[in-house]
Order: C-alpha cells, then sequence, then structure tokens
C-alpha cells in the first residue's frame, strides 16, 4: 500500500491584516513519503518542528552568530589563488568572540573576505559590520584589498552551538539536514562540506529505508 505525507510550506507576503500583499506567494502543498528541511539556521518551518515533536528535549541551547562576507576584485598582481588565511581576536576584545577569513580564489582576481561575530556579545553598542570595516585596516589584511573594488557583499545568520546542540534530526515523514539542525563545525570552520554530506547521507538512508520497508509513516527512518 502507497502512502504519502502531505506537507504545507508556510505562505508568504501577508499583510498584518490578513490581506495578500505584491509579495503574495501561497504556500505549495507537497505529497511526499520523505520531506528533508534544508532552511539554513534558524528556519521558520524547522522552529515549528522542533516544537511539534520536541525535538530539542535532549540537547543544549544552540549559540548564533552573524557572518559578513565581502567579495573583492583586486589586481592582478596581488592575486594568490589558494592563499587562506584566518584569524581570531581583533578588532574583537577580550570578553568578545569573532573572527575572520579571507580566501583568494582560484576564479579571476577574486578575494573572499569575511567577519564573523557572535550575537552574545555584551556591549550593546558594538556594531558586527563596523567592526568588520576595522579589521579591513589591519596591515595584513589591508595588504590584500589594497587597490582592488569591492563587488559584492551579504551576510547570514550562523549556528554555532556544535555537536551538544544538534537536536534529533528524524521525525516521522521528515528529516532535518544542513544548517536546520546545526551541522556547522566552527573549529573546523566546516558549514558546506557538512550540509552536503548530511544531504548525501539523508538521501541514501531514504531510499535504503523505501526500498527495504524500514521506512514507516509511524516512525519515520529507522
Amino acid at each position: 500500500k502507497q502512502w504519502y505525507q502531505r506537507r504545507v510550506a508556510i505562505t508568504a507576503g501577508i499583510a498584518k491584516d490578513g490581506s495578500p500583499k505584491d509579495t503574495f506567494e501561497r504556500g505549495m502543498e507537497i505529497h511526499a513519503k520523505m520531506t528533508m528541511f534544508a532552511e539554513g539556521c534558524h528556519g521558520h518551518l524547522s522552529k515549528q518542528l522542533f516544537e511539534k515533536f520536541n525535538l530539542r528535549q535532549s540537547c543544549q541551547p544552540m549559540t548564533y552568530a552573524i557572518g559578513i562576507k565581502e567579495l573583492w576584485e583586486v589586481p592582478v598582481e596581488k592575486h594568490e589563488p589558494g592563499l587562506a588565511l584566518h584569524t581570531v581576536g581583533w578588532p574583537m576584545d577580550h570578553n568578545t568572540y569573532g573572527g575572520s577569513f579571507l580566501y583568494h580564489l582560484n576564479d579571476g582576481p577574486l578575494v573572499a573576505a569575511g567577519f564573523v561575530a557572535a550575537l552574545d556579545y555584551k556591549n550593546p553598542y558594538l556594531y558586527p559590520f563596523k567592526e568588520m570595516q576595522r579589521w579591513k585596516t589591519h596591515p595584513k589584511i589591508a595588504q590584500h584589498l589594497e587597490g582592488g573594488e569591492r563587488i559584492s557583499y551579504g551576510a547570514r545568520a550562523l549556528n554555532e552551538g556544535g555537536y551538544q546542540s544538534l537536536p534529533e534530526v528524524v521525525f516521522p515523514g521528515g528529516l532535518l539536514i544542513g544548517c536546520s539542525p546545526g551541522f556547522l563545525n566552527v573549529p573546523k570552520i566546516k558549514g558546506t562540506h557538512n550540509a552536503i554530506r548530511s544531504g548525501i547521507i539523508a538521501a541514501d538512508t531514504t531510499f535504503d529505508g523505501i526500498m527495504d520497508g524500514t521506512l514507516t509513516m509511524e516512525k519515520g527512518l529507522t
């Protein structure tokens, strides 16, 4: 007998009075034996799943950070493909956790510069974006960007709790992968790697569960 779970994603673009805005987008209805949630850090659906299935009952609270990244096009003579720099500390004080990275990419004369600040900082006047701008003035960093041009930038939240903050990732009809549960390994600076690997393992395990009959609607994957 075939069975499928139904999932409805959140409808977006609703005004406070309940009327649709210009950005209205109706939630998708998904019919599947297994739905994999890969929303990234602190996703809206993931938070509902944590509560509905009590997935965080046996783990420590998650901790968070903000990561800011800039992409620079630098003079060809300054480009060193494959060069990677990591720093901790300055311009943060000793009571504030933060760090940075600077990568010379293999594509073109491009440099990716990033700065991460944990969101448990005590100073209410701390401005992570400005701290990154200060970091870029350090001689060891400025020499890589001098004469270059910033061509794009962005920011995202990071879940940094680590292994002790991982929730249960499997529940009836679905599972969490990537940064939804928080697979970022901060000490090893492995976020994308773990996210991709978790997706591969989830896909392989789901396929095996469907083929051998261990995937059930009541228990999910076993």
